[in-house]
C-alpha cells in the first residue's frame, strides 16, 4: 500500500466545543506575512499554567499522544500536526478520552517552531514523519536542520528527542545528521518489533517491517 493511502480515512467534524477546547490554527501565510501577532505556544496560552510541554511533531491521528496524555495527566502535551483529517480525528479521540492536558495545533511543523518560548520543552517525539529525501519533498521534512536548530533551542537540558520511522535510508540520513550536531547526545539506536499505538506502526509492523528508532538528549548548554 502506497504511504499516502494511509491518510485516506472516513473522519467525522468534531463537535464544536471540542474544537474549541483542542484545537489552535495557526495559518501558514499568517506565521509567514505576520508571526509576531500570534500567540506563543506556550503552557500558559495553552493550558493557562506554566510548566513544559511535550511536543509530538506530526502527531497524525493522536492515538500516541492521547495515549500518553491519559497516561502522564500532570503532564502537558502539544501534537502539531498539517493534514485536516488527521487533526479532527485526534480531536475527536481526545474529546472521547475526555483528557485535559492536550493540544493539537493544526500548522506547518517547520514554520509554528519559531512560537514555541526557548527552553519550554522536556520532551520531542517524532514518529513516521514522511520520509523526505528526494528534493521535491525536501520541503516537508520534519527533522530538517533548520528543525533540529529550533529544537535544541526550546529544550531544556538532557531532554529526550524520539525518532521513529520505517524507512531505512531516511533513518540512516536523519541519525547522521542528528550525530553531525553539537546540541543532541545518543543514548539509544534499535531495530524491533515493537507494536505500538499508531496506525503507521501497527501497518508496518504487521507486513514485517521493523520500527527503527533514535533516542538522543539534550546536551546541556554549560556542556557547550
Amino acid at each position: 500500500m502506497p504511504r499516502l493511502k494511509l491518510k485516506r480515512f472516513r473522519i467525522r467534524q468534531p463537535r464544536p466545543e471540542a474544537l474549541a477546547r483542542y484545537l489552535r490554527v495557526y495559518a501558514s501565510e499568517d506565521l509567514y506575512r505576520q508571526p509576531e501577532a500570534l500567540p506563543s505556544l506556550s503552557a500558559r496560552e495553552l493550558f493557562g499554567r506554566d510548566a513544559l510541554l511535550a511536543l509530538d511533531l506530526g502527531s497524525g491521528r493522536g492515538e500516541y499522544l492521547v495515549a500518553q496524555a491519559q497516561a502522564q495527566p500532570a503532564r502537558l502535551f502539544v501534537g502539531i500536526e498539517i493534514h485536516w483529517k488527521s487533526i479532527w480525528d485526534a480531536v475527536n479521540r481526545a474529546d472521547a478520552a475526555g483528557v485535559e492536558n492536550v493540544r493539537f495545533i493544526r500548522a506547518d511543523v517547520r514554520r509554528v517552531l519559531a512560537k514555541v518560548p526557548d527552553e519550554s520543552v522536556d520532551e520531542v517525539t517524532v514518529l513516521f514523519p514522511p520520509p523526505a529525501l528526494v528534493r521535491k519533498r525536501r520541503g516537508q521534512d520534519l527533522l530538517s536542520e533548520a528543525v533540529l536548530e529550533h529544537l535544541a533551542r526550546v529544550m531544556v537540558d538532557g531532554a529526550p528527542l524520539r525518532f521513529v520511522t520505517d524507512h531505512p535510508d531516511y533513518f540512516a540520513h536523519k541519525v547522521a545528521l542528528i550525530r553531525s550536531g553539537e546540541f543532541f547526545e545518543e543514548v539509544a539506536l534499535v531495530q524491533d518489533f515493537e507494536g505500538g499505538l499508531t496506525r503507521f506502526q501497527q501497518f508496518w509492523e504487521s507486513r514485517a517491517i521493523p520500527s527503527l528508532r533514535f533516542e538522543a538528549v539534550r546536551v546541556p548548554r554549560s556542556a557547550r
